[in-house]
């Protein structure tokens, strides 16, 4: 063993990876975080930054995105940064009549839940989105929701944890674990081998890979995702909108559209989704995305026709069969924790991470977590590597 040896260590330098090396880092432990890419670079950093509520489907969940939706309220003054954090609120437009009945259900569980929901019908959306060719809609659902900068709020966490003394290293990919009598024993790297106490998987899409070098497997897929962003504007949009059906959609088949438009405060609007099936990562926009989410958004909304596009990008949407995440312990590893497939990631990561790092530095499981044990996917592929 050459490397130096830590408390924690953090494979994956995301918004997961990055909220777990500020929460572990708090109490004085030793926490390495390694990244194989930029920070940031993946996933969390092409998401729109949504704090969503309005996707949510059960009322456990729901309980988790509003505990997170209320962190993020303080959650910029708590790591010294400016996390761009508003509440827009979000509008889903509605086009048949079934996707109304099930837009007004979920309203009135929102109300029940004493979130401030709406439906609006296609006169009160003209007047909420003028610059919306709203005759191809009956209306649309309103949701309290939030906004950050992903950015922020991952850089946010890792310059905090450095302060706590926490060690980042990006441009370092993880290429094998060693192991010993059922623990990891080490993590290597191109330049290193590093010891710790106890090794947290959290590398967003990329977590199933890095679970496969330890000899295990979980059922972790993903989409292929492509979003653009504009030139800065004056303002045009008050709200987040999108259509109904988007996690359907991000979740589904091939070459599909879902548009999820939001302006940020700088003045730029941010376009999102062109999506396919994948099951090979690759952060290229393809050849069909960007035209078809194009022709989407000047359909609905003319007056984008000749706005300037800045920059594109493509990155995986990841998602286990249930769509909810894993986080817990490997069974069959002793020190192996993996937190990965957030579901609703921007307002859930906060709040399930830091239970993450209560669970592990005290040794027992923290109760919010419980049900998102990876027990119930993982498989074991072989007893030990080698």
């Amino acid at each position: 063993m050459t490397g130096q040896s830590y408390d924690f260590i953090i494979v994956g330098g995301g918004l997961a990876g990055a909220a777990l090396s500020y929460y572990l880092s708090q109490q004085k432990n030793r926490v390495l975080l390694l990244e194989a890419r930029n920070l940031c670079g993946g996933s969390s950093g092409a998401c729109a930054g949504r704090a969503q509520i309005f996707e949510c489907e059960s009322e456990s969940y729901l309980d988790v995105v509003l505990a997170g939706f209320s962190k993020l309220e303080r959650l910029g003054e708590e790591l010294g940064c400016d996390l761009e954090w508003v509440t827009p609120g979000h509008l889903s437009l509605i086009q048949e009549m079934k996707d109304w009945e099930t837009c007004f259900r979920k309203v009135s569980w929102l109300k029940r839940r004493n979130i401030p929901a709406d439906m609006l019908d296609q006169g009160q959306l003209r007047k909420e989105v003028s610059i919306l060719q709203s005759e191809s809609f009956l209306g649309a659902a309103y949701a309290h929701e939030g906004h950050v900068s992903p950015f922020s709020l991952c850089m946010g966490y890792i310059q905090a944890a450095r302060r706590q003394g926490a060690r980042v290293m990006a441009f370092t990919p993880v290429i094998g674990f060693q192991m010993e009598s059922g623990r990891i024993t080490g993590v290597r790297t191109a330049e290193d081998v590093y010891s710790s106490a106890q090794v947290v998987v959290a590398g967003g899409a990329w977590s199933r890979d890095l679970l496969l070098l330890a000899g295990f497997d979980i059922p972790l897929r993903f989409t292929h995702a492509e979003a653009m962003i504009t030139e800065k504007l004056p303002p045009v949009l008050s709200r987040h909108v999108g259509m109904t059906g988007f996690y359907e959609t991000v979740h589904g088949g091939n070459h599909s559209v879902t548009l999820g438009l939001g302006q940020h405060p700088n003045g730029s609007v941010l376009i999102s989704n062109a999506i396919q099936s994948a099951t090979v990562i690759d952060q290229e926009s393809t050849f069909w995305g960007m035209p078809a989410l194009a022709k989407a958004l000047k359909g609905y909304f003319p007056i984008f026709g000749k706005v300037r596009i800045m920059r594109t990008w493509a990155a995986p949407s990841p998602f286990l069969p249930d769509y909810y995440p894993a986080i817990g312990w490997v069974p069959g590893v002793d020190n192996l924790f993996i937190a990965a497939g957030f579901h609703l990631a921007v307002p859930t990561i906060p709040i399930l991470c830091a239970d993450i790092a209560k669970s592990m530095l005290v040794g027992e499981p923290v109760e919010r977590i419980v049900p998102f044990s990876p027990g119930r996917f993982v498989e074991k592929i072989r007893e030990e590597a080698e």
